[in-house]
């Protein structure tokens, strides 16, 4: 994929904690999203997912900073251009968060939340009450007149859900950053939404960086994935593909871990141990003291993320030895 056909390239990027960024929560992480794709970002909790998506807007607890790396938004030419996150916000990018009713400010009206991003750019403020009125259409909730008037607290998680998309469709952005969206909602209503994510980015042209530590909904909704462990990308590629033919010994372990309905039966496979806590990472490559196919050399150095096939990178010292073994030994020995 070359630079002028994205629409957000990240480069580098390290967020840490502390007063002198002393602990290390994202390490170097690189990432890009075309116009109109998804990218899907996936890994246990605690591997730096969220905090590599809320760095594009500098959404980061007090406590925790960018330290380095750049961030490139390309202009309405296709022009890559580094911006400052903050005037991002609400100018070509937006966010859904994970849990909606700590995000939805309780003393408002649905309908005012809604208008206020279309207020923000400009509009008068009956043009911004019928903007609210077609986002709410747009994002199927019924009876929208009733509910413009409604409080937070007086819908489901499932309608809470839709407004912070219809908020978030008010600017008009470009990029829509989804950081974990369905996790708190129950499977019936978590398809609802994940089919409306999919309908809004084909009808509007979005693209997509949608965060999530669960496989499944990745597989469902991303073109490309990418795999985060530790703070560091391990494994990057078509979803598809990565979930079929996974490279990466940890990704393995995730896809191994997920539910199907071609199992037989028996309980789903784990992935023995837990991930290192920041700032105390392993040496050599963080995922070995997990890694039933770990060797002597994977603890010295951390493995660079190489490219090992056609739009497929890897972290693995011993990738090209374990393809050739079809990776068929035992997760965990």
């Amino acid at each position: 994929m070359t630079t002028d056909s994205l629409l957000l390239q990240v480069d580098g990027l390290r967020v840490a904690a502390g007063r002198d960024g002393e602990t290390t929560l994202v390490d170097g992480v690189s990432l890009s999203v075309a116009p109109g794709e998804c990218l899907g970002l996936v890994g246990e909790s605690g591997s730096g997912k969220s905090l590599t998506l809320r760095s594009v807007l500098s959404l980061l607890p007090p406590s925790i900073r960018q330290t380095a790396g750049a961030i490139r938004l390309a202009d309405d030419a296709g022009v890559l251009a580094e911006r400052h996150p903050k005037d991002l916000r609400g100018n070509g990018v937006s966010m859904i968060f994970q849990e909606p009713m700590s995000s939805l400010n309780p003393t408002m009206r649905i309908g005012d939340l809604v208008a206020a991003g279309a207020r923000a750019h400009g509009q008068s403020r009956a043009e911004a009450r019928r903007t609210a009125l077609r986002l709410l259409e747009e994002v199927g909730i019924p009876d929208p007149q009733q509910r413009l008037r409604a409080w937070p607290h007086e819908l489901s998680g499932g309608l809470r859900q839709r407004v912070m998309i219809a908020m978030a469709l008010s600017v008009e952005p470009r990029l829509l950053l989804c950081d974990e969206p369905t996790t708190a909602l129950d499977a019936t209503i978590q398809d609802q939404i994940l089919t409306l994510l999919e309908r809004l980015r084909r009808e509007r042209g979005l693209a997509v960086v949608f965060v999530s530590h669960d496989l499944g909904v990745i597989s469902r909704i991303a073109d490309r994935t990418a795999v985060m462990y530790a703070g560091t990308i391990v494994e990057e590629g078509p979803t598809a593909a990565l979930i079929s033919a996974p490279r990466h010994p940890y990704t393995r372990a995730l896809v191994a871990s997920m539910p199907s309905a071609d199992r037989k039966s028996g309980r789903l496979a784990t992935i023995p141990g837990s991930p290192p806590t920041a700032g105390q990472w392993p040496s050599g490559c963080r995922f070995a003291p997990r890694c039933a196919y770990a060797i002597d050399e994977c603890r010295i150095a951390q493995p660079a993320l190489v490219p090992v096939a056609p739009e497929r990178t890897s972290a693995c010292l011993r990738d090209h030895e374990l393809q050739e073994m079809h990776m068929t030994e035992p997760l965990a020995s």
